[in-house]
């Protein structure tokens, strides 16, 4: 819900990115969200005058002078030379002015005999018809006007143009057009004191001429010019001689095209500076018209680019995928994301190629080569080449960053151009790139969510995963041919899921058969097996493409913490983790952890399954077994240890609620975990239970191969009264014999004696 005050700032844009997409990120601590906390809380302290925290009373003095009540009705002030005493004190707000000064001001230098007199009536009346935050108070020599900055539209006008001096220029561009849409017509208009009018207007004009400069300069850098086209027209009127004003309004109309309008406001300048002054333009205006002039004897850019490579031959469904993006391309921006290998550049290229027609100015293509082991492409390069697809001179090419995308956006503007950015790191690489007007449309792809954005931008994302199993055995038909796949369907469809269904892993696993057209699909599926093997046998050696490589691109892009807990989960026998196992595996708190694991969702290295639970794609679990031997011995051998202990403690602590029935060992590890789940009921414990069986046996299995003997026991109890409970015989059978091996081991009789009875065999032997 927008704040109250809000609304007193008329004029003010809340649509910012809307209007300037393109404008460069807001500087932590002088933004937009810093400037309203300082409005608001300046807002609070006019508040502070109110007994009830109502709205204040406003005034306004730029037009005639009012009271403004919070409802927007206007209090009657009454006799004219009352509003004199009113705008004689509100200029000097929260300041003491003199009597003699107020009767001077107010009879303009020839007070009435009785003036004192007349003064303290006029504000006995202003005291009655004020409230509501503001308020006159005597102070010797004379009076006071107490109120809040915010309440008196003059200081208001001063506070948004001294906050827009260290704002962004589009933050700057909202404050300075809220600071002018404040004036209602000359300052003081109905005030009888003619001085004090003349005195007032003087410096009031000098500050909207200069409000007006900035507003055109910031806009001018936005690439918006035309758009304070009109406020400077009437600031030059205004300060026909003010060289500075002149230029931006050259530059300002060369911007929009207007170059004859350009040209001959320099001419009328020069003529009025020779008959007036004396004098001829100073350099600054002769530049800005040799700008215009230069331009006029140059060709427009027309070029219309076509830079879409080919798209894949082989490419294979994403029906929904293309669905979603035929919905956004007008003028919008979508965002392909999804994990390394998925096929993001294919299908961004396959929709570019069907929907390229529509688009009548062309199509621009680069790859930002965000996750290659070559640099990533700079912002500035990039735009660099775009403005010379799309015609513009290499001389013309701006050095500057900022200059380069707001020339960009011009040449952009008012033209329907496809751009498609491949492989993108982050948003800040991308932001520049964006076009400023709605009828281009972009496209996106990577392997980051793009969260800034998403966020900032209102980009669309269009999640790509793996393929379906009928899509990724067409991919493998295609590849290595109807024939093969139909000889042996089980095999094909066993190969799509030893790849994960990603096309990338597909067509390097087909390319490998077809080098050996003899060999069978069941004999690539037995090698792909080997999961010691399987993501080097996913590589092609001359290119180095392949799956680990993809892999080992996202990996390097995270932070130090973030790297530690994704080799931590080499350590993790199963497929998926919950926060809380998470947490224990890196000795961390599950807030600590939150933000890890985040990263590593954000890179499409783990998935949500759940809520607070993750999943890896088997590839990607076996690239962290690959990678987990990068972290010490004895940090992988307390991690270990405290993730068997995390699943010992929570399953005891379950098995409370599940069954009361037969012994149960009390479970106590040697290192309880800091944070576990609640489970206060038995169908919470139950529910646990069921969600982590798989990783329970994996643990099982686990402390048993470590030789872990009293972990193997413990858990292996644990899970034969979890399967007891539940009625499933065979697997309390497979559990207690592995519990009865370890039993034996330990010299536990009473651990022995409940597993033998479970299997049917002597406990002693």
């Amino acid at each position: 819900m927008k704040s109250p005050r809000h609304k007193h700032y008329a004029g003010y844009d809340h649509t910012r990115r809307q209007r300037y997409p393109n404008a460069a990120p807001t500087p932590r601590g002088s933004g937009r969200a810093h400037l309203l906390t300082r409005r608001l809380f300046s807002m609070k302290a006019s508040r502070m005058f109110l007994p009830d925290g109502g709205a204040p009373m406003r005034i306004r003095l730029l037009g005639s002078v009012e009271l403004l009540r919070a409802d927007g009705s206007i209090a009657r002030i009454g006799a004219a030379k009352r509003r004199s005493v009113l705008a004689s004190l509100a200029l000097k707000l929260n300041q003491i002015v003199s009597v003699d000064r107020l009767i001077d001001v107010v009879w303009d230098g020839q007070p009435p005999p009785k003036a004192k007199a007349a003064l303290q009536g006029h504000v006995a009346q202003l005291r009655k018809v004020l409230g509501d935050g503001v308020e006159i108070v005597t102070r010797s020599p004379g009076y006071q006007l107490l109120a809040d900055r915010t309440l008196l539209d003059v200081t208001r006008f001063e506070d948004l143009v001294a906050e827009a001096r260290n704002a962004s220029d589009a933050d700057a561009v909202e404050l300075l057009r809220a600071a002018l849409a404040l004036r209602r017509g000359p300052p003081l208009a109905d005030v009888p004191a003619e001085r004090l009018r003349r005195e007032a207007s003087a410096w009031l004009a000098e500050s909207v001429v200069t409000t007006v400069h900035e507003l055109a300069r910031r806009l001018h850098r936005l690439g918006h010019a035309a758009e304070g086209i009109g406020l400077l027209q009437e600031a030059v009127k205004m300060q026909p001689l003010r060289e500075p004003l002149v230029e931006l309004l050259v530059l300002s109309l060369h911007q929009a095209d207007r170059q004859a309008e350009a040209l001959e406001v320099y001419h009328d300048t020069r003529t009025r500076l020779a008959d007036e002054l004396g004098v001829d333009p100073g350099a600054g205006l002769q530049r800005a018209f040799h700008i215009v002039l230069n331009a006029a004897d140059e060709p427009k850019p027309a070029a219309v680019p076509s830079q879409l490579p080919r798209e894949n031959r082989g490419f294979v469904g994403r029906d929904a995928e293309l669905a979603q993006l035929d919905k956004t391309r007008d003028g919008a921006i979508a965002i392909l994301t999804g994990p390394a290998g998925a096929g993001k550049t294919a299908l961004a290229l396959r929709w570019a190629n069907r929907v390229c027609a529509d688009f009548r100015d062309g199509h621009l293509f680069l790859d930002l080569r965000g996750f290659d082991e070559a640099e990533p492409v700079e912002p500035g390069q990039a735009l660099g080449g775009f403005l010379r697809a799309l015609g513009v001179p290499d001389a013309q090419v701006p050095d500057d960053l900022n200059e380069r995308a707001a020339l960009y956006r011009s040449v952009l503007a008012g033209r329907k151009v496809l751009v498609v950015l491949d492989n993108a790191r982050s948003a800040t690489q991308v932001r520049p790139l964006l076009p400023g007007t709605s009828g281009c449309a972009v496209l996106v792809s990577s392997r980051s969510r793009l969260d800034d954005l998403a966020a900032t931008e209102g980009a669309v994302r269009v999640p790509v995963s793996a393929l379906s199993q009928d899509a990724a055995v067409t991919v493998l038909r295609l590849a290595l041919g109807a024939d093969r796949v139909s000889a042996e369907p089980e095999a094909a469809a066993e190969l799509a899921e030893l790849c994960d269904r990603l096309p990338l892993a597909l067509r390097i696993a087909a390319a490998r058969a077809a080098s050996h057209p003899r060999s069978t699909v069941r004999s690539l599926v037995d090698t792909l097996s080997d999961e010691h093997h399987r993501l080097s046998r996913l590589s092609l050696p001359d290119s180095g493409t392949g799956i680990r490589t993809a892999l080992t691109r996202s990996y390097e892009r995270l932070d130090a913490a973030s790297a530690r807990l994704f080799r931590l989960l080499g350590e993790h026998p199963g497929t998926d983790i919950d926060c809380f196992a998470a947490a224990a595996l890196a000795g961390a708190t599950v807030r600590e952890n939150q933000g890890r694991l985040e990263s590593l969702v954000a890179l499409h290295l783990l998935h949500e399954t759940g809520a607070s639970r993750y999943g890896r794609a088997d590839l990607v679990r076996l690239y962290t077994a690959a990678v987990a031997p990068e972290e010490p011995a004895a940090e992988r051998d307390a991690a270990i240890n405290r993730l068997l202990d995390y699943y010992l403690h929570t399953a005891d602590r379950a098995l409370r609620f599940v069954t009361d029935s037969g012994w149960r060992p009390r479970m106590r590890v040697a290192h309880p975990p800091a944070e576990f789940p609640e489970l206060a009921t038995a169908q919470a414990a139950l529910s646990w239970f069921r969600a982590e069986e798989t990783n329970l046996h994996h643990a099982l299995a686990l402390a048993s191969a470590r030789g872990q003997q009293e972990r193997t026991c413990r858990l292996a109890l644990c899970l034969e009264r979890f399967h007891h409970h539940v009625g499933d015989l065979a697997a309390q059978t497979e559990v207690a014999r592995r519990g009865l091996a370890a039993a034996r081991e330990l010299g536990n009789a009473r651990a022995q004696e409940i597993f033998s009875i479970r299997i049917g065999e002597n406990p002693v032997q």
